[in-house]
């Protein structure tokens, strides 16, 4: 896609995305933008993605600090504002990809901000270990074991 085009019909254009919203909010969603080139009805979805994320964060996050949920609820009103500014296909999945990027740290513990540095590399740990504010933890109950193991013995089969 040129910067600026709008997008052409092509089945194969954003089908992992389609796909992705067809999982979150059912078949309706793919077969409406199956075919479709409509930037409005793109950002419908885009932004109700974001509201998915923050939606599910709050009803499964059991244990966090209140700044955490204000700081997710404010990357989220962002990314939606960003979304709708958007005028072409090029800038709404921009605007989506920075806001799920910037989600995805914070719900790691914090957004990094090498903003001083000249160049910031993967390969020091340090750079990367995001527990300043907050630590993350998964953990099973021994319900989600049981139901984990039960998904892997029912896909197998």
């Amino acid at each position: 896609m040129q910067t600026g085009e709008n997008m052409r019909y092509n089945m194969e254009d954003g089908f992992s995305l389609k796909n992705l919203f067809e999982n979150i909010f059912g078949r309706k969603a793919w077969y409406e933008l199956k075919h479709s080139t409509d930037i409005i009805l793109w950002k419908k979805y885009c932004t109700r993605l974001l509201s998915a994320i923050e939606v599910s964060a709050k009803a499964t996050v059991q244990i966090a600090d209140e700044d955490w949920f204000e700081q997710l609820s404010m990357e989220a009103e962002h990314g939606k504002k960003m979304l709708q500014l958007s005028e072409d296909f090029e800038q709404l999945f921009a605007n989506l990809a920075a806001s799920l990027g910037t989600i995805s740290f914070l719900q790691l513990g914090l957004i990094p901000y090498h903003l001083t540095h000249k160049s910031v590399t993967l390969r020091h740990p340090i750079n990367w270990k995001l527990d300043l504010y907050r630590s993350v933890q998964y953990v099973q109950n021994s319900e989600q074991r049981q139901n984990s193991y039960n998904k892997k013995k029912q896909s197998s089969t």
